[in-house]
C-alpha cells in the first residue's frame, strides 16, 4: 500500500527513472550525451532569462536618463526660485528676466510642466512619494503666489530640500540599476565560460573516447585477422594465412629484384595410419611437435604454414632450391625428428605466381613420396 497517498502514476514515474537511471552507465556515450543534453537545456533557460533581463534592466535605463536629464532641468529652473524672494518687485523682475523668465507665474508654470514629465517617467515606487511632496509644494507656492504676489521663502526651501532628496534616491536608484547590469554581465561572461569549457571538454572526451575506440576495434582487428591466419593445433599461419603472406612475400621480392627464393612442401609419412593406431590426440602432439621442429631451424624470416592435415608448406627468401633442400635433409635425418617426411623443393622466378610455385613444388613432392618417401626432391624450374 502507497502510504505517501501519491497514488500508480508517481511509482511508474519512479520506476521509469530508476531504468532510465540504471541505462546510464558511467561515462558511456549515452550518458555524456544526457548530460551534454540536460546542461545545453539549462544553459538556455538561463541564457533566455538573462535576456530577458538585460532587455528589462536596458529599458529602464533608457527610462532613468530622460528622467535624470528631465530632474537636472528642474534643478536648475528651481534655482530661479531664489528670485522670487527678493523686498522689491524690480529686483524679482529684473532676476526672473536673466534667467529668461517674463514673470513668477512662467516660472512656476515651468516647473510644473518639468514635474509633470518626471511623474510621467518615473516607474520607481520609491520615487513617487517624493514626486506627490514636490508637487505638494509647487501647488502651495502657486497658491501663495496668486494670494500674496509671491511664495513663502520656507515653502521655497522645502521644494528644494525635497528635490535634493528626490535627486539622491534616484542616484540610490541609478547605483543599485548599475549593480543589477554587472551583476548580469558577469553572469554573462560566467555563462559563456561555462559553456565554452563544457564543449571543449565534451569535444576532448568524445575524440578521446573515439581514439580508444580505435586503437581497441584496431586491435581486435588485428588479433580476429591473425586468428583467421593462424592454425589453432600448432600456431602456424594456415591456408588463408599462408596464401595472404607468401604473395605478399613474392611481391616484396619481385620489388627488391631478389633473384633467390624458394618453396619447401612437406608432408609427414605414413600419418594417417599413426593417427588411426595411437589415436587423434597422439596425432595432434606429433603435429605440434615438427611444427615446433619447423620452427626451431628455418630462420625468423621464413614463412611457415600448416597448409593441410600433415601437409606443411616453407618459404624462404634469399635461399636457392639446393640450400633448402640442405636444411630439409638435416632436419629430416636429425635423431630429434621423430617423424619421417617427404619433400618438395621449387626456386621461385620473378614470373611466377605462389600458386604455380607451390604447383611445381607438390609435383616435386610426388617424386620424393614415389621414390619410397622419407626423402626430398628438387622440382624444375619452367621457363
Amino acid at each position: 500500500m502507497d502510504s505517501g497517498g501519491n497514488g500508480p502514476a508517481t511509482t511508474t514515474g519512479r520506476t521509469w527513472l530508476v531504468h532510465a537511471i540504471r541505462q546510464l552507465r558511467p561515462c558511456s556515450e549515452k550518458t555524456i550525451r544526457y548530460f551534454w543534453l540536460a546542461l545545453c537545456v539549462i544553459l538556455a533557460a538561463v541564457a533566455v532569462f538573462n535576456y530577458g533581463k538585460v532587455h528589462q534592466i536596458q529599458g529602464d535605463l533608457a527610462k532613468r536618463r530622460l528622467l535624470e536629464v528631465s530632474l537636472q532641468d528642474l534643478i536648475v529652473q528651481s534655482t530661479a526660485l531664489h528670485h522670487l524672494g527678493n523686498q522689491h518687485a524690480y529686483e524679482t523682475k529684473l532676476g526672473l528676466e536673466t534667467r529668461g523668465y517674463s514673470s513668477p507665474q512662467e516660472l512656476l508654470n515651468q516647473l510644473a510642466a518639468r514635474l509633470a514629465v518626471i511623474e510621467t517617467i518615473n516607474t520607481h515606487s520609491g520615487l513617487t512619494e517624493s514626486a506627490a511632496s514636490l508637487r505638494e509644494h509647487l501647488i502651495a507656492m502657486d497658491q501663495q503666489l496668486e494670494k500674496f504676489g509671491k511664495p513663502d521663502p520656507q515653502r521655497i526651501e522645502f521644494w528644494l530640500i525635497e528635490l535634493g532628496i528626490f535627486n539622491t534616491t534616484l542616484k540610490k536608484h541609478a547605483q543599485s540599476a548599475d549593480e543589477k547590469v554587472n551583476a548580469l554581465q558577469r553572469n554573462n561572461l560566467i555563462l559563456t565560460l561555462i559553456v565554452l569549457v563544457h564543449s571543449v571538454s565534451f569535444v576532448s572526451l568524445t575524440l578521446w573516447r573515439q581514439s580508444n575506440l580505435r586503437k581497441r576495434f584496431a586491435v581486435e582487428l588485428l588479433h580476429l585477422s591473425n586468428q583467421a591466419r593462424s592454425d589453432p593445433l600448432t600456431g602456424l599461419l594456415n591456408r588463408r594465412g599462408w596464401q595472404d603472406l607468401s604473395s605478399a612475400y613474392l611481391r616484396k621480392m619481385q620489388r627488391e629484384n631478389q633473384r633467390q627464393g624458394s618453396v619447401a612442401i612437406i608432408d609427414i609419412d605414413y600419418f594417417k595410419q599413426y593417427n588411426d593406431t595411437y589415436g587423434h590426440e597422439a596425432g595432434d602432439m606429433r603435429l605440434r611437435e615438427f611444427a615446433e621442429t619447423l620452427r626451431t631451424n628455418f630462420r625468423p624470416g621464413d614463412l611457415i604454414a600448416r597448409v593441410g592435415g600433415e601437409e606443411f608448406a616453407v618459404l624462404l627468401p634469399n635461399c636457392t632450391a639446393d640450400d633448402t633442400q640442405r636444411i630439409v635433409d638435416r632436419i629430416r635425418l636429425n635423431g630429434n625428428c621423430k617423424v619421417g617426411f617427404s619433400a618438395g623443393i621449387c626456386d621461385i622466378t620473378h614470373a611466377d605466381s605462389i600458386d604455380r610455385t607451390m604447383a611445381q613444388a607438390d609435383h616435386a613432392l610426388y617424386q620424393a613420396k614415389n621414390k619410397g618417401r622419407n626423402r626430398s626432391c628438387l622440382g624444375q624450374v619452367s621457363g
